[in-house]
């Protein structure tokens, strides 16, 4: 059997891009890192993955000693459905040198049927198409299928007791869907072969296609002679306006006209890139100011979001709080005050939570988040779950206000801050003594990772370490919070 030469993954990475299909085969060296939120997203759909074989109990196993060798794969695979086994796992097929690995095969009555698993609640344009390659792979090589499935997370299952899986999982046929694309799939194979068979590097620029479906893991390759301060940085934007931009000429926001098209709040950034300067409008900020009243809380949640519910009456992927972090100002130049919470692995949350978040945020004054629509969520969800703590609830959801909002309206705003309002972009442009740069967790996304793993930690020094990282980031996200109204009291 010759080596495949062309892969699930591939041929996807084909659709989306050549030159990327191309450097992936030859120069491999050059694909930017995974990153760790990446990386979670690639252990969940294998973790979701293997939960979802429990559906089909008995199976066996067609994996090869060494997950690289796909010849042994499909072997192993050929060799169990000529043995007569009827529910195999990881079965790998080729075609024409195409290799698919399907997650289920499974024989009911005689007849083959194929499944595969996503860790997503929604099923995609790409999954289909995905589906469609292995049912043109598995039924070229001698397997007549007939039905392929997507198993898909189902949002709307709520844990009661143990985990259900029928519960949890939805089965959908894209069978129709698979044949309608077979032509596609076969002229796409072809050209994906052409590229790997050229000897020189498609001459694909830039586009739109880098970030669609997925962002392209080549751009620190292709995208290296982009100019600092690119109109790239501007938020806020389609990607189609942008590149209509770049590919006038405008590579820079300095160099884009003073007359556009673009709207308001991008015309800010580029005024305020142009003169190098923070503009500011001091009457909307002093009516924002009106807004808060002393005693202020600086409050910051933040929460993990497992596929598979961990507790009692939650659902796949529900925000589940686990840490807050609080700054307490008495009144203007007061010496700050600190709380925080950080729940312990193990253990459902979201009760001991909310008793000491309504502890630390009994007294009366302003609760000041930043972006309040997660925070909002969340203790409306709390109110559900612990309705005997709703009236107070209530209560601090009356008191907050989103500290965001003189940033997302431009009301302050620094050409640093790159037409974003997100408080990462905020932060450095305005504080720029304050960054995360040297935190080990510096993000929400790490920080929900991070917590979710302490629940498989059994190293004691590296759960203390962890939770340390934790408290040390959500401290972080509360203090910038008082230093950038700080900056606001000071505007004039």
């Amino acid at each position: 059997m010759e080596k495949h030469i062309l892969s699930k993954s591939t041929f996807l990475r084909g659709l989306q891009c050549s030159k990327s299909l191309y450097l992936y085969k030859y120069f491999i060296q050059r694909r930017d890192s995974v990153s760790p939120e990446q990386q979670a997203i690639f252990n969940r759909g294998n973790n979701v993955g293997l939960l979802a074989q429990k559906l089909f109990p008995g199976g066996t196993d067609a994996t090869p000693s060494k997950r690289s060798n796909n010849i042994e794969a499909v072997t192993n695979t050929r060799k169990l459905i000529e043995s007569g086994v009827e529910v195999i796992y990881e079965a790998a097929f080729q075609h024409e040198q195409v290799l698919a690995i399907l997650d289920v095969l499974v024989k009911k009555d005689g007849q083959w049927y194929a499944y595969e698993v996503k860790s997503s609640t929604k099923i995609s344009a790409t999954y289909l198409l995905d589906a469609s390659l292995q049912y043109w792979v598995i039924t070229n090589s001698g397997i007549p299928l007939v039905d392929i499935s997507l198993i898909i997370i189902n949002n709307q299952y709520v844990r009661k007791g143990a985990v259900d899986l029928n519960g949890l999982f939805a089965i959908k046929s894209v069978l129709k869907e698979a044949l309608t694309n077979q032509a596609f799939i076969e002229e796409n194979i072809l050209l994906s072969k052409s590229v790997i068979a050229n000897a020189t590097e498609p001459d694909v620029k830039i586009g739109e296609h880098c970030f669609s479906p997925y962002n392209c893991d080549f751009m620190g390759n292709c995208w290296k002679n982009v100019p600092v301060n690119s109109v790239f940085e501007i938020t806020g934007v389609k990607k189609a306006e942008l590149f209509e931009l770049y590919n006038a000429g405008y590579k820079t926001v300095e160099q884009i006209p003073e007359i556009n098209e673009l709207n308001k709040n991008v015309n800010i950034h580029i005024q305020a890139a142009k003169k190098m300067d923070a503009i500011f409008d001091v009457p909307a900020i002093n009516s924002f100011l009106e807004r808060i009243a002393y005693p202020v809380f600086f409050m910051d949640f933040e929460t993990f979001m497992p596929a598979v519910p961990l507790y009692e009456q939650t659902k796949p992927y529900q925000h589940i709080p686990f840490q807050y972090s609080l700054h307490l100002k008495k009144y203007k130049g007061a010496p700050l005050e600190h709380f925080e919470f950080l729940a312990e692995q193990h253990t459902d949350p979201r009760k001991a939570f909310v008793e000491s978040l309504l502890k630390d945020t009994e007294s009366v004054g302003t609760i000041l988040v930043y972006d309040i629509l997660m925070e909002r969520n969340v203790l409306n969800g709390l109110k559900k779950d612990f309705p005997e703590y709703a009236s107070e609830i209530d209560k601090r959801l009356n008191r907050m206000v989103d500290l965001v909002q003189p940033f997302q309206e431009k009301n302050y705003y620094h050409p640093a801050m790159k037409n974003s309002f997100s408080i990462k972009n905020v932060l450095p442009a305005l504080v720029p003594e304050l960054s995360y740069s040297n935190l080990k967790i510096a993000s929400g996304s790490v920080a929900m990772i991070a917590f979710e793993n302490l629940n498989k930690e059994t190293d004691m020094f590296r759960i203390l370490e962890t939770r340390e990282q934790l408290l040390e980031y959500c401290k972080l996200d509360t203090l910038a919070m008082v230093k950038l109204f700080e900056v606001l009291e000071g505007a004039q």
